[in-house]
């Protein structure tokens, strides 16, 4: 008989809906249905369902190993997950001494070797390939949440515009403004070229084109400028790019090479 695949015995441990061939297999075979099974044990658990996973009792000799290995009085010998007494007071090939007063300052250093329990199932290639897919599923959605956590906290676009050449200017240009959670604004500005004959600035001016605050010096590429508290972009909105001449002289050169007027962004 040819089984259900690994990727569709994960699919199924994952409560994923089959097709029906494969689910009319799954109704007849005890072996995909005990891997299926054994599968969705592993995926309960990762999802932190102690409710639904399945709990195993351990067998009497275990309690019978940790009271020999404590030393405990042999009123405690009774398997404490049992409500009827231990049949037998040894561990295979361990006999456990009964003592009326154990020396905690001296306990028995006796080591009890448990032996696997006989008839339980040892996990099949097959079933290691259906965990290793569970835990690709597993990490594909951590790595989902990641990204979707860190798409919500990016910061918010709020005005943004192209910026157009001036007479004598190819250049080509666009400015973004973000804000960030606490409220500060950031200016992103991308120009294509480097044209100018000294260097380039950027500027925040007034509609009136008297009142400007210039943010800084800007190459070819992409740059960011944090918008002081004290501007407002309602009173400065347009970006202004100016040939700067190399005088030392802050006050704008006159010789703008790019300028647009930032808009509230739609989204």
């Amino acid at each position: 008989m040819q089984h259900l695949d690994p990727g569709t015995i994960s699919m199924a441990a994952l409560d994923e809906p089959l097709d029906a061939a494969a689910q009319g297999h799954l109704n007849r075979c005890d072996t995909c249905a005990g891997e299926v099974l054994e599968l969705n044990s592993v995926v309960l658990a990762a999802r932190g369902d102690v409710i639904g996973a399945p709990l195993e009792s351990p067998d009497a000799q275990v309690w019978a190993a940790i009271h020999q290995e404590l030393g405990l009085q042999s009123s405690l010998l009774p398997d404490p997950l049992s409500n009827t007494p231990q049949a037998s007071t040894t561990v295979p090939g361990h006999p456990i001494t009964e003592t009326t007063a154990a020396d905690p300052a001296e306990p028995d250093t006796t080591v009890v070797a448990l032996k696997p329990r006989a008839g339980r199932r040892t996990f099949t290639s097959r079933f290691l390939v259906a965990a290793v897919t569970v835990g690709v599923l597993t990490g594909a959605a951590a790595v989902w949440a990641a990204q979707q956590l860190g798409a919500e906290s990016a910061p918010a676009v709020v005005a943004q515009s192209e910026l157009d050449p001036l007479e004598g200017f190819t250049a080509q240009g666009s400015a973004t403004v973000y804000a960030d959670d606490d409220g500060a604004g950031t200016l992103e500005i991308t120009v294509t070229d480097d044209q100018v004959a000294g260097y380039q600035e950027v500027w925040l001016i007034a509609p009136d084109l008297q009142q400007m605050y210039s943010l800084g010096v800007v190459g070819a590429g992409t740059s960011s400028f944090t918008i002081p508290d004290s501007v407002d972009l309602a009173a400065f909105p347009i970006v202004d790019v100016s040939d700067e001449p190399l005088d030392g002289d802050p006050v704008h050169s006159g010789v703008s090479v790019l300028r647009g007027t930032l808009s509230a962004s739609a989204s």
